[in-house]
């Protein structure tokens, strides 16, 4: 009796001696350690994006990168973060398996390519994004210059010099483009317009053009400082709309940049740097407009 009971399960333990002998076990180990490779590789990535985090919040501070850029490439380090410390969580559970059958092999097998492929692509997108944080992605252009006493429009003269100032700029777009052809990339154009604290006479046609803008907010009277911070607007408006005309960025077949954002954005009286605090009233320093740009994976 005793006997015939136990004849049941040496059938079973065939069945289970079979799944697990035919696993390689040798080859088990090696991957195991080919996988813990990648997940280390996926950690160094970590850390190089926390430096670049850091560089990135130094340069909005000191408004050398614009704020939606700054923002945009942020959470693609935190997006990223994400998916490596989901991709290691999961690995670790395969890496960690004292005994191996015929379906976790495959699935570790699956692990490896799939860890790989993840690996290559997101230190691609690293590398991509440290060049852009490593580079200078603003442009001054001087309001003297390109705008006329109490003028906020381009003419076609100072439209050409523009777009022959934005060239280099063309030429580092271009250069990410064809250097990180396996992903979508998306552009950021933003222009920053600052005015001084010059009085804005109420008889001037400047005034007059100004208050018409400002209309909508219901008021009559405006103070000198939010006349200003008009002007500014203005004149960053015009030179977005003017780089909106340039077909910057874009490759033959227009696949290259999926998206194009232009921004521009009044800063009036502020100090366009932090780095310097002995501005005079009527400093020409503080008559620019900074264009920024910036690329990054999507």
């Amino acid at each position: 009796m005793k006997n015939i009971n136990k004849l049941p399960l040496l059938p079973a333990l065939l069945i289970i001696f079979s799944l697990y002998a035919c696993v390689p076990q040798k080859e088990v180990t090696h991957t195991k350690k080919q996988l813990a490779q990648v997940d280390i590789n996926l950690i160094g990535h970590q850390q190089k994006m926390q430096k670049l985090n850091e560089q990135r919040q130094q340069k909005e501070n000191d408004n050398e990168i614009s704020d939606t850029a700054s923002y945009k490439i942020k959470k693609f380090i935190d997006k990223t973060n994400t998916q490596i410390a989901e991709l290691v969580a999961k690995n670790k559970i395969l890496i960690g398996d004292v005994s191996v059958n015929k379906e976790d092999w495959l699935a570790l097998q699956k692990a490896l390519s799939f860890s790989r492929e993840q690996e290559k692509l997101i230190g691609d997108k690293v590398s991509l994004i440290a060049e852009l944080i490593n580079r200078n992605t603003v442009i001054e252009l001087d309001q003297d210059v390109i705008f006329g006493p109490g003028q906020y429009t381009l003419s076609p003269d100072v439209s050409q010099m523009i777009s022959k100032m934005f060239a280099p700029v063309a030429k580092e777009i271009n250069y990410f483009i064809n250097k990180y052809p396996d992903f979508p990339l998306s552009l950021v154009l933003t222009a920053k317009g600052y005015a001084d604290a010059t009085t804005i006479n109420k008889s001037s046609n400047l005034y007059q053009k100004l208050a018409d803008r400002m209309k909508l907010s219901g008021k009559t009277d405006f103070t000198n400082e939010e006349l200003n911070q008009e002007l500014s607007n203005a004149r960053a408006e015009s030179v977005i709309n003017l780089l909106k005309t340039f077909t910057v960025g874009k490759s033959p077949d227009g696949t290259s940049v999926k998206n194009i954002l232009y921004l521009f954005e009044g800063k009036g009286e502020k100090f366009p740097s932090p780095k310097i605090d002995d501005y005079k009233t009527n400093d020409p320093r503080r008559r620019i407009v900074l264009l920024f740009w910036s690329i990054f994976p999507d």
